[in-house]
């Protein structure tokens, strides 16, 4: 999944206040978490799939489409 279809998928919807994306990480402030990731990934200048913010977005990912998918 590229970063262009994860914006068009995570970002518009609604989202329970608190999302568990591992058994270690809870985003508790969900627009503010995308805003961040998806600039961190924007200024990420070596392949995509190293990038800790793209690994977070493909998790909350995962973790939303299961809860409201």
């Amino acid at each position: 999944m590229t970063v262009e279809e994860l914006r068009t998928a995570l970002l518009g919807k609604e989202y329970p206040e608190t999302v568990q994306i591992s058994k270690d990480q809870i985003v508790t402030d969900v627009d503010k978490f995308l805003h961040i990731q998806f600039l961190m990934c924007e200024q990420w200048t070596r392949d995509m799939t190293k990038s800790p913010a793209y690994g977070r977005l493909l998790k909350f990912y995962e973790a939303t489409f299961v809860q409201i998918g």
